[in-house]
């Protein structure tokens, strides 16, 4: 969870002594990210709407909106050191916005700060009078990256809307730039720094959307996407494995229509490399390195049974999937699949995830028994998935929240909060990858 700072009803000047300014730094690097400070201290949600059409059409929206879920107050600061620029400061008129002019000629925009004025109990009434821009700071003043300049509201246009902060991040010709993949490099975002040790190749995540298409990030971290493309259609159920033991994990898909598997060799658009038919009615996929040969294959779970039945080859040619090498029985009734080498024994075993509640529980051996492991993770209507994010030999669990767009990754499989957490967006589907 990200940083929160409860807000109370005190004067600008000590809330300007609680946030002591960073250091200077934000540069261009060499991944093309402008490092800087994180620009809303508090819990917020990033929606990706640089470029949107606003006005009906009639122009662009030139900025990111950082949506903070109805906490109107968080405190805004300067994402870098520079001179504040224009401004717009009309108490009760034309209130509230400005721009920070950074040395190295960028420079960022701040605007919808808040324009209303705060009741004792903390709370905001609607009515204009407020002023969300720190007391004293006038056009011409100098600011230290981190240093706090107002507070998030709803003044302008986006009076009677949410409470949001809308950022803009402009490069030195002026041109207003996608700032989405900055904000998450930011330096007040930690829960979203890599994971990965560098020089190293460790899981990573893909996304389907409704319409077929897989997002693959490269990693967890920084400007994460790799590549996207469509395979399959609407509906079908994803899965991944390394189906030619060439060490890259790509994805599959089990269709309910028609009971078929479509594998793909390849993170690249095209039709299934290898198919074959796939067990009853209602059952789910599941893949990983059962036998410890360094090849994946798909076999099966049958909710009506509570069975995984564990078939170390793959088939092909669109005949049958054959007869499971051995079945077991673990786990409930409603409770969903998944895959993972948990203790770093070069074999994949079964858990199964109870979305109502959040109960992770599985086994170090694909054999009937009671839960090796178990513990609570996440909220309720979360997708669990499985991966060695950290290049550790060992699998831990991560969860995709459908309601925040978010990735929540954990180091451990033990309860508590997440380790890392990512913005991600709208998807229907998760699986993890080795790219």
């Amino acid at each position: 969870m990200r940083r929160r700072l409860q807000i109370l009803l005190i004067s600008s000047a000590l809330l300007v002594a609680s946030f002591p300014a960073m250091p200077a730094g934000a540069e261009m690097g060499a991944d093309g990210i402008y490092r800087m400070v994180f620009p809303v201290d508090g819990e917020y949600r990033l929606t990706q709407s640089f470029g949107d059409p606003r006005d009906g059409g009639a122009r662009s929206h030139e900025g990111e909106d950082i949506m903070v879920d109805g906490v109107k107050g968080l405190p805004v600061v300067a994402a870098e050191s520079g001179t504040v620029g224009w401004m717009q400061n009309e108490q009760g008129g034309n209130c509230c916005a400005l721009e920070i002019e950074h040395e190295d000629g960028w420079s960022t925009r701040y605007i919808h700060l808040n324009n209303d004025t705060q009741n004792p109990d903390g709370s905001y009434t609607d009515d204009g009078l407020g002023y969300g821009i720190v007391e004293g700071l006038s056009k011409g003043d100098q600011v230290e990256a981190g240093q706090l300049i107002g507070w998030v509201g709803d003044s302008g246009n986006a009076e009677w809307t949410a409470p949001h902060l809308h950022f803009e991040l402009r490069d030195p010709d002026g041109v207003a730039v996608d700032p989405y993949p900055h904000l998450l490099a930011s330096e007040l975002n930690p829960l979203a720094a890599p994971i990965c040790p560098e020089g190293e190749v460790c899981d990573t995540v893909a996304f389907q959307t409704q319409a077929g298409r897989f997002d693959v990030w490269g990693s967890l971290g920084f400007s994460p996407l790799l590549t996207s493309f469509h395979f399959g259609n609407p509906g079908d159920v994803p899965f991944s494995g390394d189906w030619d033991c060439d060490g890259v994990e790509t994805p599959g898909l089990y269709r309910r229509s028609d009971g078929y598997v479509y594998l793909r060799n390849s993170n690249t658009e095209g039709v299934a490399d290898t198919s074959f038919y796939f067990g009853d009615p209602g059952d789910l996929p599941l893949s990983g390195d059962f036998d410890d040969d360094g090849c994946d294959t798909v076999s099966i779970y049958r909710p009506s049974e509570q069975a995984f039945h564990v078939i170390n080859t793959l088939g092909s040619n669109d005949g049958g999937l054959g007869g499971a090498d051995y079945s077991f029985s673990f786990g409930n009734p409603g409770d969903k699949p998944f895959v993972g080498d948990f203790d770093g024994d070069g074999v994949d075993t079964v858990g199964l995830h109870r979305e109502s509640t959040g109960l992770v529980y599985f086994r170090n051996s694909n054999s009937t028994g009671i839960a090796d492991n178990e513990f609570i993770y996440g909220d309720p209507g979360d997708k669990l998935v499985a991966g060695d994010w950290d290049n550790d030999g060992s699998d831990t669990v991560g969860v995709y929240r459908p309601s925040s767009g978010e990735l929540l990754v954990k180091l451990s499989n033990s309860q508590g909060v997440a380790d890392f957490t990512y913005e991600a967006g709208a998807y229907t589907g998760i699986i993890s990858l080795r790219p």
